[in-house]
């Protein structure tokens, strides 16, 4: 079986399409297999009060609440298929990841390789029976989890 290299974006485009895009040309200038973004709607993952995590605080000087911040990222579904279609253009595979089951079902939609698990949907039950019921080839984080 081959490795397969996967340039993480994540967030790192700060809402910007054209800094996406740089992104997406830096991993194809490295030989990246695919590069992932993230894809979710801030008023699913968060609060409107809720404060930023610790180290988010660390990484930002902005003092302003996670729910704006997470505004601030999102990748509307119109740039998400811009990207799309600049990884084609590129010769780059486009991976996401979703953290709730309305943008998985478009990400599927557009054709994804895999679907990938972020690291702290991994106990969520629903969000996994959705996936499981898929039957496409998953990645799952473990990063942000413990072995309890």
């Amino acid at each position: 079986m081959k490795t397969i290299i996967i340039a993480e974006a994540g967030v790192n485009h700060n809402g910007s399409v054209k800094l996406a895009k740089k992104l997406i040309d830096a991993a194809k200038n490295v030989k990246a297999d695919y590069i992932k973004f993230q894809s979710f709607n801030h008023k699913k993952l968060t609060t409107k009060k809720a404060p930023k995590a610790e180290y988010q605080k660390k990484t930002s000087k902005i003092k302003e609440s996670q729910y704006t911040m997470l505004k601030k990222l999102e990748l509307s579904k119109l740039n998400q298929i811009k990207l799309i279609e600049y990884c084609k253009k590129k010769k780059i595979k486009f991976l996401c990841t979703a953290f709730d089951e309305e943008n998985l079902q478009f990400l599927i939609n557009k054709g994804i390789d895999y679907i990938k698990i972020p690291s702290g949907e991994i106990t969520n039950l629903p969000f996994l029976e959705f996936i499981k019921k898929k039957k496409k080839k998953i990645l799952l984080s473990t990063g942000a989890s413990t072995h309890q």
